[in-house]
Protein backbone atom coordinates (compact mmCIF):
# COMPACT_ATOMS: atom_id res chain seq x y z
CA UNK A 1 0.00 0.00 0.00
CA UNK A 2 1.48 3.58 -0.89
CA UNK A 3 0.40 5.86 2.10
CA UNK A 4 0.22 9.40 -0.69
CA UNK A 5 -3.20 9.63 -1.90
CA UNK A 6 -4.13 8.96 -5.36
CA UNK A 7 -3.04 11.49 -7.65
CA UNK A 8 -4.66 12.72 -10.94
CA UNK A 9 -4.58 10.63 -14.19
CA UNK A 10 -3.38 7.69 -12.52
CA UNK A 11 -4.56 5.43 -14.88
CA UNK A 12 -8.87 3.97 -14.33
CA UNK A 13 -9.40 2.46 -10.45
CA UNK A 14 -10.17 -1.24 -10.50
CA UNK A 15 -11.30 -2.26 -7.76
CA UNK A 16 -11.13 -0.30 -4.33
CA UNK A 17 -9.82 -2.36 -0.93
CA UNK A 18 -11.02 -1.93 2.35
CA UNK A 19 -8.13 -1.93 4.89
CA UNK A 20 -6.52 -0.83 8.37
CA UNK A 21 -9.90 1.40 8.22
CA UNK A 22 -9.02 2.97 4.96
CA UNK A 23 -10.13 2.55 1.79
CA UNK A 24 -7.43 2.20 -0.98
CA UNK A 25 -7.65 2.27 -4.73
CA UNK A 26 -5.99 -0.49 -7.28
CA UNK A 27 -4.71 1.19 -10.20
CA UNK A 28 -3.14 -1.44 -12.60
CA UNK A 29 -1.32 0.49 -14.55
CA UNK A 30 1.13 1.44 -11.03
CA UNK A 31 -0.15 -2.16 -9.72
CA UNK A 32 -0.18 0.16 -6.45
CA UNK A 33 -2.31 0.64 -3.98
CA UNK A 34 -3.47 4.39 -3.47
CA UNK A 35 -5.17 5.62 -0.69
CA UNK A 36 -8.28 7.26 -1.17
CA UNK A 37 -8.17 11.12 -0.70
CA UNK A 38 -10.47 12.27 2.24
CA UNK A 39 -12.99 14.70 1.82
CA UNK A 40 -15.60 16.78 3.92
CA UNK A 41 -14.28 16.97 7.38
CA UNK A 42 -11.46 14.73 6.85
CA UNK A 43 -13.33 10.78 7.65
CA UNK A 44 -12.56 8.63 5.32
CA UNK A 45 -14.74 7.56 2.72
CA UNK A 46 -17.83 5.97 3.33
CA UNK A 47 -19.51 3.28 1.17
CA UNK A 48 -17.43 4.14 -2.15
CA UNK A 49 -18.20 2.74 -5.27
CA UNK A 50 -16.20 3.18 -8.21
CA UNK A 51 -18.12 3.82 -11.82
CA UNK A 52 -17.88 1.67 -14.67
CA UNK A 53 -14.80 1.50 -16.08
CA UNK A 54 -13.12 3.06 -13.23
CA UNK A 55 -12.99 6.74 -14.23
CA UNK A 56 -14.44 8.44 -11.07
CA UNK A 57 -15.96 7.45 -7.92
CA UNK A 58 -18.74 7.67 -5.60
CA UNK A 59 -18.30 8.58 -2.05
CA UNK A 60 -20.23 9.51 0.48
CA UNK A 61 -18.91 12.68 3.04
CA UNK A 62 -19.57 12.05 6.18
CA UNK A 63 -19.19 14.37 9.28
CA UNK A 64 -19.53 14.32 13.12
CA UNK A 65 -22.34 17.02 15.48
CA UNK A 66 -20.85 16.76 19.00
CA UNK A 67 -23.62 16.68 21.45
CA UNK A 68 -22.43 18.89 24.37
CA UNK A 69 -24.77 16.81 27.08
CA UNK A 70 -23.88 13.43 25.95
CA UNK A 71 -20.15 13.71 24.48
CA UNK A 72 -20.19 9.55 23.49
CA UNK A 73 -23.16 10.30 21.60
CA UNK A 74 -21.27 12.08 18.51
CA UNK A 75 -23.61 12.21 16.46
CA UNK A 76 -22.79 11.14 12.74
CA UNK A 77 -24.34 12.85 9.57
CA UNK A 78 -23.91 13.12 5.63
CA UNK A 79 -22.55 16.07 3.84
CA UNK A 80 -24.04 14.42 1.00
CA UNK A 81 -22.04 12.28 -2.00
CA UNK A 82 -20.05 13.74 -4.57
CA UNK A 83 -18.64 12.09 -7.74
CA UNK A 84 -14.45 12.75 -8.04
CA UNK A 85 -13.49 12.49 -11.33
CA UNK A 86 -9.99 10.85 -11.28
CA UNK A 87 -8.23 12.80 -13.94
CA UNK A 88 -8.08 16.03 -11.84
CA UNK A 89 -9.56 14.80 -8.68
CA UNK A 90 -12.31 17.49 -9.20
CA UNK A 91 -15.83 16.97 -7.57
CA UNK A 92 -19.39 16.93 -7.96
CA UNK A 93 -22.37 16.57 -5.40
CA UNK A 94 -25.18 14.30 -6.66
CA UNK A 95 -28.60 15.52 -6.69
CA UNK A 96 -29.41 13.70 -3.37
CA UNK A 97 -30.80 15.02 -0.13
CA UNK A 98 -29.07 11.52 2.43
CA UNK A 99 -31.64 11.46 5.51
CA UNK A 100 -31.08 12.42 9.42
CA UNK A 101 -31.42 9.99 12.09
CA UNK A 102 -29.22 7.79 13.89
CA UNK A 103 -27.02 4.88 13.05
CA UNK A 104 -27.80 5.31 8.82
CA UNK A 105 -25.72 3.87 6.51
CA UNK A 106 -26.11 4.16 2.37
CA UNK A 107 -24.71 1.68 -0.10
CA UNK A 108 -24.21 2.79 -4.01
CA UNK A 109 -25.05 0.76 -7.44
CA UNK A 110 -24.79 2.62 -11.16
CA UNK A 111 -27.06 1.80 -14.01
CA UNK A 112 -25.40 0.16 -16.86
CA UNK A 113 -25.60 3.46 -19.10
CA UNK A 114 -24.36 5.83 -16.12
CA UNK A 115 -27.17 7.97 -16.00
CA UNK A 116 -28.63 6.68 -12.72
CA UNK A 117 -27.84 6.03 -9.46
CA UNK A 118 -29.11 3.64 -6.93
CA UNK A 119 -28.90 4.81 -3.31
CA UNK A 120 -30.11 2.56 -0.64
CA UNK A 121 -30.04 3.62 2.30
CA UNK A 122 -31.13 2.63 6.34
CA UNK A 123 -31.44 4.68 9.23
CA UNK A 124 -32.64 5.06 13.13
CA UNK A 125 -35.24 7.87 13.39
CA UNK A 126 -34.90 10.37 15.98
CA UNK A 127 -36.33 8.39 18.48
CA UNK A 128 -33.54 6.31 18.54
CA UNK A 129 -31.48 9.53 19.43
CA UNK A 130 -33.78 11.19 21.67
CA UNK A 131 -33.78 8.09 24.03
CA UNK A 132 -29.68 7.45 23.38
CA UNK A 133 -28.65 10.53 24.76
CA UNK A 134 -30.59 10.19 28.10
CA UNK A 135 -27.30 7.59 29.20
CA UNK A 136 -24.19 8.50 30.38
CA UNK A 137 -20.50 6.85 29.14
CA UNK A 138 -20.85 4.13 31.96
CA UNK A 139 -24.25 2.92 30.73
CA UNK A 140 -24.07 1.60 27.46
CA UNK A 141 -26.01 -2.13 28.13
CA UNK A 142 -28.95 0.32 29.61
CA UNK A 143 -28.71 2.38 26.73
CA UNK A 144 -28.61 -0.89 23.91
CA UNK A 145 -31.88 -2.08 25.83
CA UNK A 146 -33.76 0.66 26.05
CA UNK A 147 -32.93 1.38 21.91
CA UNK A 148 -33.47 -2.47 21.28
CA UNK A 149 -37.09 -1.70 19.80
CA UNK A 150 -36.30 0.88 17.75
CA UNK A 151 -36.80 -0.74 13.64
CA UNK A 152 -34.76 0.35 11.23
CA UNK A 153 -35.76 1.94 8.51
CA UNK A 154 -35.02 0.76 4.64
CA UNK A 155 -35.46 3.09 1.29
CA UNK A 156 -34.46 3.12 -2.37
CA UNK A 157 -33.99 6.16 -4.39
CA UNK A 158 -33.21 6.61 -7.95
CA UNK A 159 -30.53 9.91 -8.30
CA UNK A 160 -30.98 10.85 -11.95
CA UNK A 161 -27.78 12.57 -12.43
CA UNK A 162 -28.66 14.59 -15.92
CA UNK A 163 -32.20 15.86 -14.98
CA UNK A 164 -31.10 16.49 -11.25
CA UNK A 165 -34.04 14.40 -9.04
CA UNK A 166 -34.19 11.90 -6.79
CA UNK A 167 -36.98 9.55 -6.88
CA UNK A 168 -38.16 7.09 -3.74
CA UNK A 169 -39.38 3.96 -5.29
CA UNK A 170 -39.36 1.81 -2.04
CA UNK A 171 -39.31 2.83 1.97
CA UNK A 172 -39.98 -0.49 4.58
CA UNK A 173 -39.14 -1.05 8.06
CA UNK A 174 -36.00 -3.05 7.90
CA UNK A 175 -32.61 -2.86 7.63
CA UNK A 176 -29.27 -4.16 4.55
CA UNK A 177 -27.53 -7.66 4.89
CA UNK A 178 -24.14 -5.76 5.18
CA UNK A 179 -21.00 -6.79 4.47
CA UNK A 180 -16.98 -6.15 4.11
CA UNK A 181 -17.37 -8.30 0.59
CA UNK A 182 -21.07 -8.16 -0.22
CA UNK A 183 -22.56 -5.34 -1.94
CA UNK A 184 -26.10 -4.95 -0.75
CA UNK A 185 -28.02 -3.39 -3.97
CA UNK A 186 -26.75 -4.69 -7.63
CA UNK A 187 -28.19 -3.37 -10.78
CA UNK A 188 -28.54 -6.39 -13.72
CA UNK A 189 -26.17 -5.50 -16.78
CA UNK A 190 -28.96 -4.99 -18.94
CA UNK A 191 -30.64 -2.22 -16.86
CA UNK A 192 -33.99 -4.03 -16.54
CA UNK A 193 -33.72 -5.03 -12.31
CA UNK A 194 -32.20 -3.67 -9.23
CA UNK A 195 -31.48 -6.58 -6.81
CA UNK A 196 -31.52 -5.65 -3.10
CA UNK A 197 -30.10 -8.07 0.05
CA UNK A 198 -32.95 -7.02 2.92
CA UNK A 199 -33.02 -8.44 6.71
CA UNK A 200 -36.44 -9.52 8.00
CA UNK A 201 -38.08 -10.26 11.36
CA UNK A 202 -35.69 -13.54 11.48
CA UNK A 203 -32.37 -12.72 11.60
CA UNK A 204 -31.44 -16.27 10.22
CA UNK A 205 -33.75 -15.67 7.34
CA UNK A 206 -32.57 -12.73 4.52
CA UNK A 207 -34.49 -11.81 1.57
CA UNK A 208 -33.37 -10.68 -2.03
CA UNK A 209 -35.57 -8.44 -3.34
CA UNK A 210 -35.88 -7.37 -7.56
CA UNK A 211 -37.49 -4.57 -8.60
CA UNK A 212 -37.92 -2.64 -11.23
CA UNK A 213 -36.29 0.74 -11.71
CA UNK A 214 -38.33 2.19 -14.16
CA UNK A 215 -41.79 2.25 -12.17
CA UNK A 216 -40.60 0.26 -8.64
CA UNK A 217 -42.58 -2.77 -8.93
CA UNK A 218 -41.25 -5.70 -7.41
CA UNK A 219 -40.90 -8.66 -9.61
CA UNK A 220 -39.34 -11.24 -7.55
CA UNK A 221 -38.68 -11.97 -4.16
CA UNK A 222 -36.21 -14.49 -3.09
CA UNK A 223 -36.39 -15.76 0.37
CA UNK A 224 -33.64 -17.21 2.46
CA UNK A 225 -31.07 -15.89 0.86
CA UNK A 226 -28.25 -12.53 -0.06
CA UNK A 227 -26.52 -11.51 -3.10
CA UNK A 228 -23.11 -12.60 -3.24
CA UNK A 229 -19.92 -10.70 -3.90
CA UNK A 230 -19.32 -7.29 -6.34
CA UNK A 231 -20.84 -8.58 -9.06
CA UNK A 232 -23.89 -11.19 -8.30
CA UNK A 233 -25.82 -11.00 -11.89
CA UNK A 234 -24.46 -12.98 -14.42
CA UNK A 235 -24.12 -11.42 -17.69
CA UNK A 236 -27.19 -12.87 -19.19
CA UNK A 237 -29.27 -10.57 -16.52
CA UNK A 238 -30.99 -14.05 -16.33
CA UNK A 239 -29.00 -15.68 -13.05
CA UNK A 240 -27.63 -14.33 -9.80
CA UNK A 241 -24.96 -15.51 -7.49
CA UNK A 242 -26.70 -16.11 -3.80
CA UNK A 243 -24.92 -17.20 -0.32
CA UNK A 244 -27.75 -19.62 1.32
CA UNK A 245 -26.59 -20.10 4.90
CA UNK A 246 -23.05 -20.16 3.61
CA UNK A 247 -23.49 -21.95 0.75
CA UNK A 248 -22.98 -20.29 -2.53
CA UNK A 249 -25.72 -21.25 -5.09
CA UNK A 250 -26.63 -19.93 -9.00
CA UNK A 251 -29.88 -19.19 -9.37
CA UNK A 252 -32.28 -18.44 -12.34
CA UNK A 253 -34.97 -15.92 -12.27
CA UNK A 254 -37.14 -18.02 -15.19
CA UNK A 255 -37.34 -21.04 -13.53
CA UNK A 256 -36.40 -20.20 -9.74
CA UNK A 257 -34.29 -23.04 -9.68
CA UNK A 258 -31.01 -23.50 -8.29
CA UNK A 259 -27.67 -25.40 -8.15
CA UNK A 260 -24.94 -24.76 -6.10
CA UNK A 261 -21.68 -24.13 -7.69
CA UNK A 262 -19.21 -26.91 -8.08
CA UNK A 263 -16.42 -27.17 -5.57
CA UNK A 264 -13.51 -24.47 -5.68
CA UNK A 265 -10.12 -25.29 -5.39
CA UNK A 266 -9.21 -25.74 -1.61
CA UNK A 267 -12.99 -25.86 -0.98
CA UNK A 268 -13.67 -29.46 -0.19
CA UNK A 269 -16.78 -31.04 -0.97
CA UNK A 270 -18.86 -28.34 -1.33
CA UNK A 271 -18.98 -24.66 -2.33
CA UNK A 272 -18.88 -22.64 0.96
CA UNK A 273 -18.07 -19.49 1.94
CA UNK A 274 -14.66 -19.43 4.13
CA UNK A 275 -14.50 -18.77 7.84
CA UNK A 276 -12.74 -17.02 8.79
CA UNK A 277 -11.84 -15.22 5.39
CA UNK A 278 -8.45 -15.42 5.39
CA UNK A 279 -7.35 -19.41 5.90
CA UNK A 280 -6.33 -19.28 2.05
CA UNK A 281 -9.67 -20.79 0.75
CA UNK A 282 -11.60 -19.25 -2.17
CA UNK A 283 -14.11 -16.05 -1.44
CA UNK A 284 -16.39 -16.15 -4.51
CA UNK A 285 -16.61 -11.87 -5.46
CA UNK A 286 -18.77 -12.77 -8.55
CA UNK A 287 -19.21 -13.01 -12.13
CA UNK A 288 -16.17 -12.66 -14.49
CA UNK A 289 -17.77 -13.33 -17.74
CA UNK A 290 -20.20 -16.24 -18.47
CA UNK A 291 -17.85 -19.08 -17.50
CA UNK A 292 -15.69 -18.00 -15.25
CA UNK A 293 -15.50 -16.18 -11.71
CA UNK A 294 -13.79 -13.74 -9.82
CA UNK A 295 -12.32 -15.19 -6.59
CA UNK A 296 -9.57 -13.85 -3.81
CA UNK A 297 -7.51 -15.77 -1.55
CA UNK A 298 -5.93 -14.40 1.58
CA UNK A 299 -3.11 -15.74 3.11
CA UNK A 300 -0.92 -13.07 5.72
CA UNK A 301 -0.44 -9.73 4.44
CA UNK A 302 -1.28 -11.16 0.77
CA UNK A 303 -4.62 -11.53 -1.41
CA UNK A 304 -4.82 -12.87 -5.25
CA UNK A 305 -7.38 -11.97 -7.21
CA UNK A 306 -8.17 -15.07 -9.49
CA UNK A 307 -10.21 -16.00 -12.44
CA UNK A 308 -11.52 -19.51 -12.75
CA UNK A 309 -14.09 -22.03 -13.74
CA UNK A 310 -16.42 -23.98 -10.91
CA UNK A 311 -15.40 -27.65 -10.91
CA UNK A 312 -11.28 -26.75 -12.73
CA UNK A 313 -8.45 -27.21 -10.99
CA UNK A 314 -7.24 -24.18 -13.39
CA UNK A 315 -6.59 -20.80 -11.41
CA UNK A 316 -5.55 -18.01 -13.00
CA UNK A 317 -3.72 -15.09 -10.93
CA UNK A 318 -5.00 -11.41 -12.23
CA UNK A 319 -4.01 -9.37 -9.16
CA UNK A 320 -1.93 -9.28 -5.88
CA UNK A 321 -1.95 -6.91 -2.94
CA UNK A 322 0.26 -6.92 -0.30
CA UNK A 323 -0.29 -4.88 3.27
CA UNK A 324 -2.28 -6.22 5.79
CA UNK A 325 -4.01 -9.50 7.31
CA UNK A 326 -7.93 -8.16 6.50
CA UNK A 327 -8.60 -7.03 3.08
CA UNK A 328 -12.11 -6.51 1.76
CA UNK A 329 -12.19 -6.02 -2.49
CA UNK A 330 -14.96 -4.53 -4.08
CA UNK A 331 -14.05 -4.76 -7.99
CA UNK A 332 -15.05 -2.41 -10.79
CA UNK A 333 -17.22 -3.25 -13.42
CA UNK A 334 -14.91 -3.31 -16.39
CA UNK A 335 -15.08 -3.24 -20.20
CA UNK A 336 -14.71 -6.91 -21.06
CA UNK A 337 -11.44 -6.66 -23.15
CA UNK A 338 -9.74 -5.08 -19.65
CA UNK A 339 -8.69 -8.56 -17.79
CA UNK A 340 -8.04 -9.99 -21.16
Amino acid sequence: MVVEPLSPSAGPVAALIRADGRHWAWVPESGQLRALPRLGSGSDAVAPLVVEGGAAVLIEVEGLHPDDGTPMLERRFSEGIVRLDLSDLSTSRLPFEPRGGWEWRRELAVSPDGALVAVAEQWRPDEFYDISRQFGPSQFLERVNATAGIPRWFALHLVDVRAGTSTAILTQPTAMMLSSDDRSVHWAPDGSLVALSLATADPSAPVVLLLDPSTGDLRHTIDGARLVGSFAWHPDSGRLLLDRRGRIVEHRLDTGAERPLPPLPGAGSETRRPQPPGNGHHRVLGYADEERLFTVTHRATTMTLTRLVPGSDHVEPVARWSGSTDMYPRLTAMPREFWG
